[in-house]
């Protein structure tokens, strides 16, 4: 019979719409403790959750004994510390993405889970998507031929820009922003889809001064010399939503989404010379109404896996710095204004 896992999560907001629920799909773990940013607003969604233990104070929770695992879903800039100190705790890690602020606090997490022995997953969700999973498939069998060139465009309208809420989504000093929210999806699809990137440029820009970035374009070249544009963009009134075109010798695939869902109700099309394009018959999507929990409790799967086997696992803290790198370097690449290459 399988261990149960003590689950503790830290982040109210992203922790209980989607942690909790892809946690709980999982007979494995068992949420017993939540943490908020106060013990008043920690034990009400205790009590309405079901959850028997609540937090104040993240630090409390990273050393109790009764506690196995810890999932976090706060801002960028709050992750590194916490992962850090539950690893030297000898807890397992589950973390949202980006990793972190930047490479240096990346590596410094994916050291102190190596140097602690424990495992750490990153909730790339994309990687689990029915879609997303049959577009590698059918780029590790060339059924596009030699590729060309890829675009890959993102737009839509955040609520926080939309509204011009006053949130941490829109607070460089916290981690918020297009490139670290958006971006660190996408370019983990790209490192996994395509390979590894060897140079690029890249331009941001920010609705007014001291807000996060609100759009990104970049331009990156993978070691296999495939050219790769990406444009992103939170503040884009009915946009477009999420599409991704991989071009090669023998005709083009299409991958997009223009639903509200990011997660879900992505459209798979590929289309060879001199036939029609074929919309590609996917498995049916999950019953879940967001998408966002589906794929993180695949996520979750693979991380119980490899707490119960010791194996490793992936997405895992080094995927997470893989992308962490690939954002500082667009970040360099905007301030300087040249190419950046990276190793």
């Amino acid at each position: 019979m399988s261990r149960r896992f003590r689950v503790g999560i830290i982040g109210a907001g992203y922790g209980q719409h989607v942690h909790l629920p892809a946690f709980r799909a999982d007979s494995r773990a068992s949420v017993d403790a939540i943490c908020a940013s106060n013990g008043d607003r920690a034990s009400a969604l205790a009590g309405r959750l079901g959850i028997s233990r609540a937090f104040g104070d993240w630090r409390k929770l990273v050393v109790d004994p009764q506690i196995d695992l810890i999932a976090i879903s706060v801002p960028p800039a709050l992750q590194a510390e916490i992962a850090i100190a539950a690893a030297q705790a000898g807890k397992h890690v589950f973390a949202e993405k980006p990793l972190a602020s930047n490479g240096a606090e990346a590596q410094r997490m994916v050291d102190s889970i190596r140097d602690a022995g424990v495992v750490g997953v990153v909730d790339f969700e994309f990687r689990e998507v029915a879609a997303w999973r049959q577009l590698k498939k059918m780029l590790g069998e060339a059924v596009v031929g030699q590729l060309r060139h890829v675009y890959l465009s993102w737009k839509v309208e955040t609520l926080a820009n939309r509204e011009r809420k006053v949130s941490w989504k829109r607070d460089p000093s916290l981690g918020g922003g297009t490139l670290n929210l958006f971006g660190s999806h996408a370019l983990d699809s790209i490192l996994w889809a395509f390979g590894p990137v060897c140079r690029l440029a890249a331009r941001t820009w920010a609705p007014s001064p001291g807000l996060a970035d609100a759009r990104v374009e970049a331009w990156m070249e993978t070691v296999d010399g495939l050219p790769i544009s990406m444009s992103l963009a939170a503040d884009a009134p009915l946009g477009s939503g999420y599409r991704i075109e991989v071009y090669g010798d023998d005709g083009a695939i299409v991958l997009e989404n223009r639903t509200s869902d990011y997660a879900a109700g992505f459209v798979l099309t590929i289309a060879r010379r001199n036939e029609p394009s074929v919309v590609v018959k996917l498995e049916p999507p999950p019953n879940e109404a967001d998408g966002r929990i589906a794929a993180s409790a695949s996520v979750i799967k693979r991380f119980l896996d490899g707490v119960e086997t010791g194996e490793p696992q992936k997405p895992d803290f080094g995927d997470g710095l893989d992308v962490q790198r690939l954002i500082d370097a667009i970040r360099e690449a905007d301030k300087s204004g040249r190419w950046q290459q990276l190793s």
